[in-house]
């Protein structure tokens, strides 16, 4: 048999579409004064989803802006317009408001100040601003912006130029559901890297995390998973657990929708979520990477999806006073509605905070506008009263319990598809398969970053992810020894930047440590100190 041949011709070089893609480069209008850009939103796209409720409570994967457009601004604009950045505009809703003029047309709009834009350049969404012919959803949602396009004999520009901006000196609320923008060399949270780090360093994580199994070994008569006051938990079986990659995630965000569309998570509107009481039970945390000396120097974007960790040694379990959160013998942290009572002392134990209050009733069937505690909850948004509604409820997945006011919801691992999964094995007499059993959020993935499986099978998806990386996996506050099932990937940067740090993580917080004692005065050295 002949072997064939793993030579190939080389292609054709042709300058002439070089130069026809120059011309018409050349050929773009000339930007005089500040630019427009017209951009459409993974939610709400042209506005054809405006209706959707789901979409419109949906965070925008970079402003984490929920139920409103707005002009997106660089700093160096803002401090032209006489935008203070301070924290009371960092932490507080009330956003600046200007007035964007081109030609005769003019809109006021909030704005948004995002690290690494141009200087002279605003971007704003389009698809908002539509009346109630499109429903309670979209009705006064947003400014419309489509005035400001121009046609220009083939299509619809999605730019302008020549705009003026006017600082108005008034405010507007936007509803975000992320203030803080920096992980603060926090990398017990987040672990990102360039790539000539990573290749100078590439031990820098297994590193640290065997440096504090060590730390916990010695002080656990020796038995690392023991190194607590409560018993390990039994799993005979089935494991589930899972792996999340921050080099695959782009914060699109169909995760989330996935999960409140399978879960029957409530939609709260935009005065709930003003007060951070927004129930998706996946959240996609993003931190902007920037010099310290210069935050406008943008060097990356970092989406980190954080749900609920299912923790072996979970921290919320302890101080439930009526077990209503409890763990299963497949390594689930399970919660039981109608034994919560709504304490939320779980809430307040958990640190990754992704367990959800439910503070009204969002979505029973005989909840109406005339019975809401509006004393105790505050107004709520008309779009809250659809799932009153009989053809509205169609839309709730009838194999997922729908919650009642004053208890306590987090993510599941999705157990009704667990369950199903396990019930089509057992009819049709076969033992239950890697990749039988996915999650919602996996299910969306179009990245592929979410693996689920089973941890106690070698073999599975989930056990190689984390066996062929063991450079990038690691575990968020890892020190904390809860003992999470969801692993993370770090983030590497594919860039040639070095990141200078001249010893581990572990290492460095020992020296910040020891540095923090020596400057603590000392204490007077007593018998019992002595001995």
């Amino acid at each position: 048999m002949e072997t064939p041949s793993t030579t190939s011709a080389p292609g054709s070089y042709n300058a002439n579409e070089v130069a026809a893609a120059t011309a018409a480069i050349e050929g773009y209008k000339k930007a005089s004064g500040t630019e427009i850009v017209f951009y459409q939103k993974v939610s709400i796209g042209t506005g054809s989803q405006a209706g959707n409720p789901w979409l419109q409570e949906l965070p925008d994967p970079v402003s984490k802006a929920t139920w409103d457009n707005y002009a997106l601004i660089s700093m160096k604009k803002a401090e032209e317009l006489g935008i203070k950045l301070d924290s009371d505009y960092e932490y507080y809703p009330g956003k600046p408001v200007i007035e964007i003029t081109i030609g005769k047309n003019k809109v006021e709009l909030p704005i948004l100040v995002l690290p690494g834009m141009n200087a002279d350049t605003m971007a704003i969404a389009v698809g908002y601003g539509r009346s109630e012919a499109m429903g309670v959803t979209a009705a006064g949602v947003g400014k419309n912006v489509y005035g400001f396009t121009g046609y220009n004999g083939s299509t619809v520009d999605s730019y302008v130029t020549g705009a003026a901006a006017t600082n108005l000196n008034k405010k507007y609320k936007i509803a975000q559901t992320q203030i803080h923008n920096s992980y603060e060399d926090r990398t017990e949270v987040i672990r990102e890297t360039t790539l000539a780090t990573f290749k100078k360093d590439p031990n820098v994580i297994p590193e640290y995390r065997k440096e504090l199994a060590e730390e916990y070994y010695n002080n656990s008569n020796g038995d690392f998973r023991n190194a607590t006051l409560y018993p390990q938990h039994d799993q005979p079986g089935i494991k589930w657990g899972m792996s999340i990659d921050m080099n695959a995630c782009f914060g699109c965000g169909a995760c989330v929708v996935a999960c409140t569309a399978e879960n029957n998570v409530s939609v709260v509107g935009k005065r709930e979520v003003l007060r951070y009481h927004d129930m998706n039970w996946l959240r996609i945390d993003r931190y902007f990477i920037s010099d310290k000396e210069n935050p406008d120097n943008l060097k990356g974007v970092v989406f980190q999806p954080m749900l609920c960790q299912h923790c072996d040694n979970a921290p919320c379990e302890n101080v439930c006073p009526v077990a209503a959160t409890n763990h299963s013998s497949e390594g689930l942290n399970q919660m039981a509605y109608n034994r919560c009572i709504g304490t939320r002392y779980c809430a307040q134990n958990c640190p990754f905070k992704v367990r959800r209050f439910n503070w009204s009733e969002y979505m029973k069937a005989g909840s109406f506008p005339d019975n809401q505690d509006q004393q105790v909850v505050g107004k709520l948004d008309n779009v809250v009263f659809q799932m009153n509604d009989d053809l509205t409820r169609m839309v709730l997945n009838p194999d997922v319990t729908v919650r009642a006011r004053g208890v306590m919801e987090k993510c599941t691992f999705c157990i009704q598809k667990l369950q199903a999964s396990k019930l089509d094995a057992k009819k049709e007499n076969r033992m239950l398969k890697d990749g039988d059993a996915k999650t919602a959020c996996q299910t969306a993935c179009s990245a592929d970053a979410i693996v689920f499986g089973n941890a106690h099978d070698k073999e599975s998806q989930l056990m190689k992810v984390r066996n062929d990386n063991p450079q990038r996996g690691y575990y968020v506050l890892e020190q904390l020894h809860v003992l999470p099932n969801v692993t993370y990937l770090a983030k590497v940067r594919n860039t040639e930047e070095i990141i200078e740090s001249g010893h581990s993580d572990s290492e460095a917080h020992k020296e910040e440590s020891h540095k923090a004692e020596s400057t603590l005065p000392s204490a007077p050295k007593t018998e019992e100190a002595q001995h």
